[in-house]
């Protein structure tokens, strides 16, 4: 998936990071705080903004145990945090609707069949699937079938597990609209459990393209997930960290959301190519590079190692690469040499 369609867009991921801002539960139900984060997404130079669908009694036994990072919930059982913060369909229609008036993407993970045909229903570009559902067939199966880009987390799991699933995958012909993002499914996650390096392993294993589902709390990681291959991005962020909520602690907050972003472009920029060439900046500054100087040396001398050094001179001259040197060494100087001075073809037979 070198190049990625979405509605009337196609984003060209070879050049350009696709970065999504996560809001997932982060307002709360509270349309006016969900409005207020797109508007912020979008003025921090989000590609696409995304939130979180899905039916409580269709994902969540009642008797479900919290995750280890909401334990600090403790007036409520999980069944019922969750149940608080399930979004009507009817808002997440509003949701998209104002994400096309301000001209970015909308996005929403499902967490269950129903949800995912409710979104494809509005047309939702992608399909996100959580790290909880990587090993979900009933899910995986039924998003396959609605023939849009998969967007897969990969926490949770392991080689075996995603193997499994991108077989699967690809059985349905979507492999080529599959995209794995390397997730750790902490919040926030510690620096000894992000795990980059299995980004170019992914890149080689399954030949599809590769991102990176941030879940830290600074900037680090996602920079150098992009230098080794990620090419699309995701990030918690919240107008305020101190809202009430599951993931407002490891999320970024509008300031530090536009400067994840910028930092963002200016690390694509920096990669470059795999071209290793001279660049037109370089040219400028060629005299920094050391030239073959001959020292002071009377005519018909055969010239030795010691008659020849290095220097800075002008921006053209020869190299004092060995291949150079081993063409000079035992020739005979044309003519005298009265002090050091560039080296030049002429100078010898």
């Amino acid at each position: 998936m070198i190049k990625l369609k979405v509605n009337n867009q196609t984003f060209d991921l070879k050049k350009h990071v696709f970065v999504i801002a996560e809001a997932g539960v982060n307002y709360n139900n509270n349309l006016s705080l969900a409005y207020k984060m797109i508007d912020e997404a979008k003025k921090a130079g989000a590609n696409a903004i995304k939130f979180q669908t899905f039916i409580t009694e269709n994902i969540q036994l009642k008797s479900s145990i919290k995750p280890n990072y909401q334990k600090n919930f403790k007036n409520t059982n999980y069944f019922d945090l969750i149940k608080s913060l399930e979004p009507s369909f009817n808002d997440q229609k509003k949701l998209s609707d104002y994400c096309k008036k301000k001209k970015i993407i909308f996005l929403s993970t499902p967490y269950d069949e129903k949800s995912a045909d409710f979104l494809d229903s509005i047309n939702v570009p992608i399909f996100k699937i959580a790290s909880t559902d990587l090993t979900n067939y009933f899910l995986l199966q039924h998003i396959c079938k609605k023939n849009k880009p998969i967007f897969l987390s990969t926490g949770l799991s392991s080689y075996k597990e995603i193997d499994e699933s991108v077989k699967l995958i690809e059985k349905f012909h979507m492999k080529n609209k599959l995209v794995l993002l390397q997730t750790t499914s902490d919040y926030p996650t510690k620096n000894i459990d992000i795990n980059l390096k299995v980004i170019p392993e992914y890149i080689r294993k399954y030949n599809v393209t590769v991102g990176f589902s941030d879940h830290t709390q600074t900037n680090v990681a996602s920079l150098g997930a992009i230098a080794l291959g990620a090419r699309i991005v995701e990030k918690h962020f919240t107008l305020d960290r101190n809202l009430p909520g599951p993931d407002q602690s490891s999320s970024l907050e509008p300031s530090e959301l536009k400067d994840w972003i910028q930092k963002i472009r200016i690390m694509e920029q920096s990669l470059g190519t795999k071209i290793k060439k001279i660049t037109n900046s370089e040219l400028k500054n060629l005299t920094m590079r050391k030239i073959i100087v001959i020292n002071p040396t009377s005519k018909g001398t055969k010239i030795t190692l010691t008659h020849l050094g290095a220097m800075r001179g002008k921006k053209t001259g020869i190299l004092p690469l060995k291949s150079n040197i081993d063409k000079i060494l035992g020739k005979k100087l044309l003519t005298d040499v009265i002090k050091i001075q560039e080296f030049s073809w002429n100078l010898i037979e």
